[in-house]
């Protein structure tokens, strides 16, 4: 078995216009695409592109809700914009057939699980009744200075608590070595409740085979599991994106 591959098309292909890059990420064999936000792309053009679209962002044409959100608002309790922002962002989902939509958590303040808890609950009976799964993304606080919930295992915590099918962990490999915090074991552990990895090295952020990580050991672990979603690759290449798929090559080889 290979896992499917998605191609973050809003960091990858920097050198083509965003529409172009589809065509590209097809060309160089993505299973799927995906991409951030939502409100600044053709959403009929990517619908009529013949390639499944993995995830995006949940997001909102009101702009200050729509930055807010790229910051992440869980955090700070804030339930009544962020059902704005899912029914807003659900026509969306299902126009593009979409697998998850990512939610982010917070920055400055200390972690409040209370929040993020309350936040997911309150709409959960809508991403039940509509099928729509949202992901929850710990990302590392120096990228992202002041990040509330840096650490994934808090995250499992929260997502396990709050029960429901429809809401899952975003596991980015990158973000996790950053912190220091990657575990192959804690990964298994929890991999019913992950909806979708992230793929760069650490460090840089480039692709895979300029740092630190053993991309093919570990995508290889995670193929001997039962989780059946994407492996998005979201980095920035330091050469022409085209030419750094040797470690997805090496995984199918040893599949």
């Amino acid at each position: 078995m290979t896992l499917p591959i998605s191609h973050c098309i809003d960091m990858m292909y920097s050198y083509l216009d965003f529409n172009d890059r589809i065509t590209e990420a097809k060309k160089y064999g993505a299973d799927a695409i995906e991409f951030w936000k939502w409100t600044n792309k053709d959403i009929d053009l990517i619908a009529k592109a013949d390639i499944p679209v993995s995830i995006f962002n949940i997001d909102s044409t009101d702009e200050q809700l729509s930055y807010d959100l790229s910051r992440g608002i869980l955090n700070a309790g804030r339930k009544e914009e962020l059902m704005k922002a899912l029914i807003e962002s659900i026509p969306v989902y299902k126009k593009l057939d979409a697998h998850a939509m990512i939610v982010l958590i917070g920055e400055h303040a200390e972690p409040n699980a209370e929040n993020v808890i309350e936040c997911l609950n309150f709409v959960k009976p809508v991403l039940e009744k509509e099928n729509v799964t949202l992901i929850v993304e710990p990302l590392n606080n120096i990228d992202r200075q002041g990040y509330s919930m840096p650490y994934v295992t808090p995250v499992f915590d929260i997502v396990r608590k709050v029960n429901s099918p429809n809401v899952k962990v975003l596991y980015d490999i990158y973000h996790q070595h950053m912190m220091k915090d990657f575990s192959l074991s804690e990964i298994k552990k929890n991999i019913d409740i992950i909806g979708h990895f992230h793929v760069a090295d650490c460090p840089g952020r480039h692709q895979p085979g300029t740092g630190e990580v053993d991309y093919v050991s570990i995508i290889s672990e995670i193929m001997h599991t039962d989780y059946d979603g994407y492996i998005g690759l979201e980095y920035r290449a330091t050469v022409p994106d085209g030419e750094t798929f040797s470690f997805v090559d090496e995984v199918k080889k040893n599949a």
